[in-house]
């Protein structure tokens, strides 16, 4: 549990008296002024609590609380003042959602209280966000494993961009990955609006008519509607309806937003989406990587290198072993399938690319119970 604690003051000999009393008792970094505040916040945060003074040359104590609460939401912010007076609190509270005032001079032992008092709200705030996580996000994986009957290429395919969504999250430092990675395993709901025939031709890249094509950019719209149905998903949602768009605002919806405004999280599903695609086409993350690199300013410059540095590491961008042929009793949940699978009378069971899922393995289970599958599965991974 992170109980790190950073005090921010202009006065210098202020900060190192309070360290020298206080860090016995709590993990304290001290920083001089809010630029300095910053920098420890990217470089070495987020914080658990972080305690300003309100007059500071440069950037005063609210202008870095805004900021704080802006990129570091989870941080417990405290003001330490000289002066306050109502507008300054009314601020404080509007801006930079203060959990605690106080004034100056403060003695150690004062603060020292405070400072406990903020961390045990930092955990209780965090224990809150990590069942939701857990609670909301294991729900829905339960939803995309009903889906993944429905549509095993699409919803298969979400689990393994999700893994890779979270992982950038994290390296771009998003405070809460859940929403991104729920709206990754939601980002392909918006197919179930759409005939089965229609899915199975874009999935097997054949050409579509320009109906067709209309149809299926109106796909992230849909889910997202469906997803805005769902209380505290509304973030999620917004993520899954600007999945396609591009970094320069072109695609849906047509609205305007571009760059920085369009959500992180959608950005962060363009990137992986196309990455993907290509990678099953061509079989090879590589050309996959370069491809995207090629396309000047359709993606997030900060999640194509994030993507980048993934994938840079040992072993990432080397060839997808040779597929091979295993029975139904042996497939195991995170292998791809090579080839479609059919039952011995010709329907199809799951289209190649698509990732297994716990819900897969039960659905070949009965299927070859029931029917009988057509000869081996052919996969790759998993070993």
């Amino acid at each position: 549990m992170n109980s790190r604690i950073l005090l921010v003051d202009d006065d210098e000999n202020l900060l190192s008296g309070l360290h020298r009393v206080l860090r016995r008792r709590f993990d304290l970094d001290v920083a001089l002024g809010g630029l300095q505040a910053l920098q420890a916040m990217e470089q070495h945060g987020p914080y658990a609590v972080l305690v300003a003074d309100m007059q500071m040359p440069g950037m005063n104590g609210l202008e870095l609380l805004q900021k704080v609460h802006d990129a570091w939401p989870g941080t417990i912010r405290l003001m330490l003042t000289g002066n306050l007076d109502q507008h300054t609190a009314i601020e404080a509270i509007n801006q930079g959602q203060v959990f605690r005032f106080l004034t100056k001079p403060c003695s150690p032992e004062d603060l020292g209280q405070v400072l406990a008092a903020a961390l045990r709200q930092h955990q209780l705030e965090s224990a809150e966000r990590e069942l939701l996580e857990r609670t909301l996000t294991g729900s829905l994986k339960v939803l995309t494993e009903i889906l993944a009957v429905a549509d095993p290429y699409a919803f298969g395919r979400a689990e393994l961009i999700r893994e890779r969504a979270m992982e950038i999250a994290r390296r771009l430092e998003v405070d809460q990955t859940w929403e991104i990675g729920v709206a990754a395993m939601m980002a392909p709901l918006g197919l179930v609006t759409l005939p089965a025939a229609l899915v199975a031709k874009e999935h097997r890249g054949e050409p579509l008519t320009p109906e067709e094509r209309a149809a299926l950019q109106k796909v992230p719209a849909f889910g997202a509607g469906l997803l805005e149905r769902i209380p505290r998903l509304e973030t999620v949602a917004r993520i899954v309806r600007y999945q396609h768009k591009s970094y320069t605002g072109a695609g849906e919806p047509q609205d305007g937003v571009s760059g920085e405004d369009i959500p992180l999280g959608s950005r962060i599903l363009r990137v992986l989406s196309d990455f993907q695609d290509i990678e099953d086409r061509r079989g090879s993350r590589t050309v996959a990587l370069e491809q995207l690199k090629l396309r000047r300013g359709w993606y997030d410059p900060r999640v194509l290198q994030a993507l980048e540095a993934l994938l840079g590491q040992p072993g990432a961008l080397e060839a997808p072993d040779a597929p091979r042929a295993v029975g139904v009793k042996d497939l195991l949940a995170g292998m791809v399938l090579t080839a479609d699978v059919t039952t011995r009378t010709g329907m199809l069971v799951a289209a190649q690319g698509t990732h297994l899922l716990d819900s897969h393995l039960e659905k070949f289970k009965n299927f070859e119970r029931l029917i009988g599958i057509s000869g081996p599965v052919y996969v790759r991974g998993g070993l």
